[in-house]
């Protein structure tokens, strides 16, 4: 079963340099200490995840890897030539004359990538905040 279509699977490794980028500052905040908030870095890690998702579909996918591409349909020849009956030809919108192009999209869990910063950060912001309460209890 595929969970990912096209680049989809890079927001694996945002998630993961965030999860790095939340153990570094646990380990930069908490160097002497042997209790650390870990579980509250993992959060602050995961919104870092979502910066990095941000900032891969706005600057690489959107402009580059995912970039508008033109559609084209089958049109069958009148006669075989060697071993094609068919031939590629640019679909044309009929009311304005031009070519059509379609945006492809990248998607992990069929959520479209430009939607996981959100979720991210939604999911980041959850586990700091009952961490921090849970560490804030301790004492």
């Amino acid at each position: 079963m595929i969970i990912w279509s096209r680049w989809g699977i890079l927001v694996f490794v945002c998630i993961g340099l965030g999860i790095g980028t939340g153990a570094l500052l646990d380990a930069l905040v908490f160097r002497d200490r042997a209790d650390t908030a870990f579980g509250m870095f993992v959060g602050i890690g995961l919104m870092a995840a979502a910066v990095y998702t941000y900032l891969l579909d706005r600057f690489v996918l959107t402009p580059h890897l995912d970039k508008p591409q033109q559609q084209f349909m089958l049109e069958p020849l009148p006669q075989r030539v060697g071993n094609q009956t068919h031939r590629p030809v640019p679909v044309i919108h009929p009311q304005t004359g031009r070519p059509v192009y379609v945006q492809p999209r990248s998607s992990l869990f069929f959520v479209p990538v430009r939607y996981w910063p959100y979720v991210l950060g939604g999911i980041g912001v959850l586990v700091t905040v009952v961490n921090a309460i849970g560490l804030i209890a301790r004492g």
